[in-house]
């Protein structure tokens, strides 16, 4: 894969997936566009692999189904040969069936959206799967974002927190590895890094 767009007007938001995507991603150049018209210059001079789209732009109703939909068709059309992750603040089974009907290859909720997540759902896309995942207003689980902490830091802190009662760190560790394609003792090498400063802000969360 060598050129991503990340379609995002919430600057932060648009920074944190490119650099989740600059981590996973081998020799990517990834470019990023806060409007519409952006998303749509760039896409007349580029070829791109991936594109990852918040439908809910500047210059279109967020509420609007219609609005919002036809921000996903027309960038889908400008570059229908990409592999195309729909993220949104606001999902709904119905937009994510209408955006895979589109020809979206992933439909994902920003709520919930962790490091590691996007590179585990392109592992999916690759075994033909259409990765689904929508925001769970009950989360049983608290969230950690600690600036200072890698991308895969962050994976294994919130694998940790999210485990069940049953589930050993060990195992953890494995499911990260299969996840991003390493081995275990390096994911325990990265939660003994991120435990390390984590420990310089205070106690530990229970669960790690």
């Amino acid at each position: 894969m060598r050129n991503a767009l990340v379609v995002e007007d919430q600057d932060l938001m648009r920074q944190a997936l490119m650099a989740e995507l600059q981590t996973g991603l081998d020799d990517c150049f990834i470019s990023g566009a806060q409007t519409y018209a952006v998303a749509q210059r760039l896409l007349s001079e580029e070829r791109f692999d991936l594109v990852v789209t918040d439908p809910g732009l500047p210059g279109f109703d967020p509420t609007s189904r219609q609005d919002r939909l036809l921000v996903v068709e027309t960038i889908i059309r400008a570059a229908p040969l990409a592999i195309h992750i729909v993220v949104t603040g606001s999902d709904s089974k119905d937009e994510a069936s209408a955006c895979r009907g589109l020809g979206a290859s992933a439909y994902v909720a920003k709520t919930g959206l962790s490091p590691g997540t996007l590179c585990e759902i392109l592992g999916q896309i690759a075994q033909d799967a259409f990765p689904l995942r929508y925001a769970t207003a009950d989360a049983q689980f608290p969230e950690i974002n600690v600036s200072g902490l890698t991308p895969r830091e962050g994976r294994v802190v919130a694998l940790l927190l999210a485990r069940r009662p049953e589930e050993t760190r060990r195992r953890v560790f494995e499911r990260m590895a299969c996840e991003l394609n390493i081995d275990s003792a390096s994911a325990e090498r990265y939660y003994k890094q991120a435990r390390a400063k984590l420990l310089k802000l205070g106690p530990l969360p229970k669960g790690l």
